[in-house]
């Protein structure tokens, strides 16, 4: 039978976010071209330098998240004035009003940054999830995925033991066990692992070492010391949760009745990624860790930089002055 039809399906990411796998990778192959190939001082430059590319968005929510919190007396005033179900047109057109006058929009907090932040930090999944295609460059991998995920299964089976295992991260995969696929796939591929891309793989392999742990490995309990990687995803998760959310009840002391809701939400992320950590390489965990750190000084950043109350009054003061200025130019027309 024809090998392409005996071919498995392989994931290579999804589709509309490949362009920016490529621009990433060209920015993460660059860093480690300048950094003589140091992956963990690679990744970190990158995960600060997108990180400080988000903080604008970030800063613009604090400022709404400030002005919707400075209206919540007037906000509620309407409501109190509307209780009833049938007045609900009258309490949209009240809301309405309210924010045309204050010049505030509410859908500013809602899914337009988050989708964006989403967006962007998906790219970063080409770098992390799909080196050897968008980091080395070995596109052609990509290309005959499914023909080399048939080849190198029965190899992992076996260096496993486990003769029903599946492969999740194809290229992940690759990059952990590449000392035992190199000679099938340089015989069955010799187009593709030419001995010049191996050499980049090895290399690229050899560079994910830190501290004498091998982190295209994927932790386990049984493995000793590195298991640290999973349990610092989820200390920093947890941290990062728990800032994040002592910030907020900072910017809207409401949200303090949300509490035990609140609770389940900062509580899920932090342990889903502990879980998912026992499942791809520590590698992958490291970054999760470094970008947790990095997410955690900018929200001291933020919060120091845009204090709930300074930004509130300085809204107050914008919304004065463009309120004036609005009555003064409808008096000019009159």
């Amino acid at each position: 039978m024809n090998s392409i039809l005996l071919a498995t399906s392989v994931s290579n990411g999804i589709g509309i976010f490949k362009p920016l796998y490529w621009l990433f990778g060209v920015v993460m192959s660059f860093l480690m071209d300048v950094l003589n190939n140091q992956y963990f001082i690679a990744i970190i430059i990158f995960t600060i330098a997108t990180r400080l590319m988000l903080l604008p968005i970030n800063i613009h929510q604090q400022k709404t998240m400030a002005r919707t919190t400075r209206l919540q007396p007037k906000i509620q005033k309407i409501q109190k004035k509307y209780p009833d179900p049938k007045d609900r047109n009258k309490l949209n057109q009240e809301m309405q009003d309210l924010y045309a006058r204050e010049g505030h929009n509410p859908m500013q907090m809602g899914c337009g940054p988050m989708l964006f932040q989403m967006i962007f930090l998906m790219g970063i999944i080409g770098i992390i999830y799909y080196p050897i295609s968008y980091v080395l460059g070995i596109s052609a991998v990509v290309d005959q995925s499914g023909e080399i995920y048939d080849v190198i299964l029965p190899i992992y089976q076996n260096l496993i033991g486990d003769d029903s295992a599946s492969i999740t991260y194809f290229q992940l995969n690759i990059l952990e066990n590449f000392d035992a696929y190199k000679e099938t796939l340089m015989a069955q591929f010799p187009d593709i692992f030419t001995t010049a891309n191996c050499d980049t793989i090895v290399a690229y392999r050899d560079s994910m070492t830190l501290f004498g742990l091998d982190m295209t490995a994927v932790p386990h309990w049984k493995d000793g010391i590195i298991v640290i990687i999973p349990i610092l995803c989820l200390v920093t998760s947890l941290l990062s949760s728990v800032v994040s959310t002592l910030i907020q009840r900072k910017n809207n002391p409401a949200a303090a009745q949300q509490q035990s809701s609140m609770l389940i939400m900062m509580l899920i992320m932090p342990f889903f990624s502990f879980y998912i950590s026992f499942r791809v390489t520590a590698a992958v965990g490291f970054y999760w860790i470094i970008s947790n750190l990095v997410a955690i000084l900018q929200q001291f950043y933020t919060f120091k930089q845009y204090p709930p109350r300074k930004t509130q009054a300085q809204l107050m003061i914008n919304n004065t002055i463009e309120r004036r200025s609005r009555e003064e130019n409808i008096k000019k027309i009159k």
